[in-house]
């Protein structure tokens, strides 16, 4: 081998070790931001929870008061739960996704580290 492809080799190295160092970056800023959604859908998971108890103490006390527009409000609660259960799901479904693709962008590096 000559100077020349030494040079060559190196550069190639340091090229790729960059390009993988940019990727590895990336992946570190996507998975921030997927736990900072998480974070955030677990929060607002927390907020449905206590909203629900609330809601149903409510119910419970128009029950027994005999609130006529009763009836109307479980609806209302009740849609906007399944609502917020959707909203989970895509999420959950979202993250996965996500999950899958910080996991072959590793495979990736790693092959390529071998290489």
């Amino acid at each position: 081998m000559t100077g020349d492809d030494e040079s060559l080799e190196l550069k190639l190295a340091r090229q790729a070790y960059a390009e993988a160092d940019a990727m590895k970056k990336a992946a570190e800023r996507d998975r921030a931001a997927a736990e900072y959604e998480r974070g955030q859908a677990d929060r607002s998971l927390r907020e449905i929870q206590t909203l629900e108890a609330s809601i149903a103490k409510r119910e419970q006390a128009l029950k027994q008061a005999g609130e006529p527009a009763f009836l109307a409000r479980v609806a209302a609660a009740d849609k906007a739960l399944d609502d917020a259960k959707e909203l989970m799901k895509a999420y959950d479904k979202d993250q996965h996704g996500a999950r899958i693709a910080l996991q072959q962008i590793n495979e990736r590096e790693k092959r390529e580290r071998a290489a």
